[in-house]
């Protein structure tokens, strides 16, 4: 009888010691999260007014639907930025239109740098020229004089049309301030 005490207690004991490391390294991958982070996440419940992704935190995100152009399905997988791994309900803060706005900066950097032409949508008309759209919340000033390659009489015309735009100037403060240029891809 003592030998088949023996026998359970190492049992037991390798049991627990599995238990142990994996509970260490669920801690860990919970310290591997970072806000501010860009993570890929899986589409688990889509409802009438918000979105649930599980990105292999302990509970699972909710992005408002009003962040999606078009609704993904269960099982789709959406690239976000944890906002707050524990917002006052203690549920994980992740938005679809940061990570967006974050993959546009970097695109419009990798165009400034290599002097390539990049898409965007004219949006609306400013002082001065127009506000261009690039994704997310990333928008650039292209001047009046930039626009077209004969001078722009109504503005209002512009308004939606889908172009390339080249990257003039770039300046990063605290946020992105980008100036670019359809004239110079209209004339290529």
């Amino acid at each position: 009888m003592a030998e088949k005490d023996v026998v359970m207690n190492e049992s037991q004991d390798a049991k627990e010691n599995i238990q142990t490391q994996l509970q260490e390294e669920y801690l860990k991958s919970l310290d591997s999260l970072e806000e501010g982070q860009i993570r890929e996440g899986v589409v688990i419940q889509v409802t009438s007014d918000q979105v649930f992704v599980d990105i292999g935190y302990k509970s699972e995100g909710r992005i408002p639907n009003s962040e999606f152009s078009i609704l993904p399905k269960i099982g789709d997988k959406v690239n976000v930025v944890l906002v707050s791994k524990e917002g006052r309900h203690g549920e994980v803060i992740v938005s679809k239109q940061k990570a967006d706005s974050k993959a546009a900066v970097k695109v419009i950097r990798q165009a400034f740098n290599d002097k390539t032409p990049i898409e965007g949508v004219i949006e609306k008309v400013v002082k001065g020229g127009f506000s261009v759209n690039f994704g997310g919340d990333t928008t650039a000033f292209l001047p009046i004089s930039q626009s077209d390659t004969s001078k722009v009489d109504n503005p209002e015309k512009l308004i939606g049309v889908k172009s390339k735009f080249y990257i003039d100037r770039l300046y990063s403060d605290n946020k992105l301030n980008v100036v670019v240029s359809r004239r110079k891809y209209l004339e290529e």
